[in-house]
């Protein structure tokens, strides 16, 4: 046998050797960059969602609070033939009326400047829109009563309050 030829064959036996190897290296290094994008890909994509779904979240409560102000409002105020309808300044009133020794005195809710507001006045008075309290920013205010179901309305959407004293009045906005 030729010793040239031996040396010539071993040496590329070895150069097939180290192409293998670093093909072998490149795909390894090429699955682990497709995994890592994949990986990120995934990442940014949760985080999309993630804050998609918070911000609506966020939104519902501003919601429920600012509505569910209004709902415990009257519901603090409930009780037999106190809830009736009245005329503010920018529409309808909801006029929640509360009998005490001192007098009669009535909780007002109605749209003012843009607000929601509240005001406590002694009953049969005007309403005095710069003593109410702002509730909420909207530019709707409409409620209806039916039965013992009081349905109000507001920009930030409806709210049903089931009343629990009997109501001799009904009507609405």
């Amino acid at each position: 046998m030729n010793i040239s030829y031996a040396v010539v064959q071993a040496f590329e036996r070895t150069k097939n050797r180290r192409s293998e190897r670093a093909s072998r290296r490149f795909f390894t290094i090429a699955l682990l960059v497709v995994f890592f994008l994949a990986l990120m890909g995934g990442l940014a994509v949760g985080v999309s969602v993630y804050s998609s779904v918070a911000s609506t979240q966020a939104e519902t409560n501003a919601m429920r609070m600012e509505t569910g102000l209004v709902a415990s409002i009257v519901r603090a105020n409930d009780a037999t033939d106190a809830l009736g309808t009245g005329t503010g300044p920018e529409g309808p009133s909801l006029v929640m009326t509360e009998r005490l020794s001192t007098g009669t005195y009535e909780m007002r809710i109605y749209l003012y400047e843009g607000q929601i507001v509240e005001e406590y006045s002694v009953a049969g008075t005007p309403c005095t829109p710069e003593r109410a309290q702002a509730l909420m920013p909207s530019e709707s205010f409409d409620f209806s009563i039916s039965g013992n179901l009081l349905t109000v309305t507001t920009d930030q959407g409806s709210v049903d309050i089931a009343l629990r004293c009997a109501q001799g009045q009904t009507g609405g906005a």
